[in-house]
């Protein structure tokens, strides 16, 4: 009898732990850099970075990855030099104002100030999700800028990144195309690109970002992805009590 309630405790012990991880304490992480060189205050016409995202403040393994995996997720929303590899908002934001600054010194007649933001907040703080918008707006010269929408979906668990395989069953993309075809009036027997659309192969394809909020998810295509810049970003919202059998982290 010993050697059986042994590992029977032991099994609840571990299982009780799981139940009672703390959630993760969200508080806002804010990095602000301007350039003072061609910089004119008053008239808000200088180049600066800014970022204002979620950040967990309290300790441990969990909460650490959490934070490393929202600053590779930025890192990369930001990385407007393919070449560049940062370590850090910090480097990346540094790295920023130096680029713009040695570039108007090398062309003095270039006056057009760098921008470049990002805003963060938490969607879903939940027990099977953890789920994060990012609106981030660039723009480097050129004819127009960037924006972009985008969503972090975490395990609350780990901290690792979830990604679609994980959330969703097989059957969820041929419901999101369903949807898709329905609302932007493409005929179920005619292809995914009759009406415009530039879906690779062309084939319907699950967005690579995917928001959960409260009461429903969103999937977002952002400029260039499936059409044109001036289609802007695309995105489909369904309630989520409709996409509940297709979720495997419910």
């Amino acid at each position: 009898m010993k050697n059986l309630i042994s590992p029977l405790i032991l099994l609840f012990l571990v299982v009780g732990c799981k139940q009672d991880s703390p959630v993760p304490e969200f508080e806002a992480l804010t990095i602000d850099e301007v350039s003072e060189l061609n910089c004119n205050p008053e008239e808000e016409n200088c180049a600066y970075i800014s970022m204002n995202i979620p950040w967990v403040q309290n300790s441990g393994a969990r909460n650490k990855t959490i934070n490393k995996n929202i600053e590779a997720h930025v890192i990369n929303l930001l990385d407007y030099q393919e070449e560049n590899t940062f370590d850090n908002l910090e480097n990346l934001s540094q790295t920023f104002i130096d680029s713009y600054e040695a570039t108007s010194l090398e062309f003095p007649e270039y006056n057009i100030p760098w921008e470049a933001s990002v805003e963060g907040r938490v969607l879903q703080n939940a027990p099977n999700i953890i789920s994060m918008e990012f609106n981030l707006a660039l723009f480097t010269g050129g004819a127009h800028g960037y924006a972009s929408k985008s969503f972090l979906n975490l395990d609350p668990e780990t901290g690792v990144v979830l990604s679609n395989r994980e959330i969703f069953t097989e059957e969820f993309q041929k419901f999101a195309e369903d949807r898709f075809r329905k609302k932007h009036d493409i005929p179920s027997d005619q292809s995914i690109n009759s009406t415009g659309y530039f879906f690779e192969n062309d084939r319907f394809h699950l967005p690579q970002n995917i928001g959960f909020f409260k009461n429903k998810i969103i999937l977002r295509y952002n400029a260039y992805e499936v059409a044109s810049y001036s289609e802007g970003g695309i995105h489909l919202e369904i309630p989520k009590e409709e996409v509940e059998d297709y979720i495997k982290i419910l």
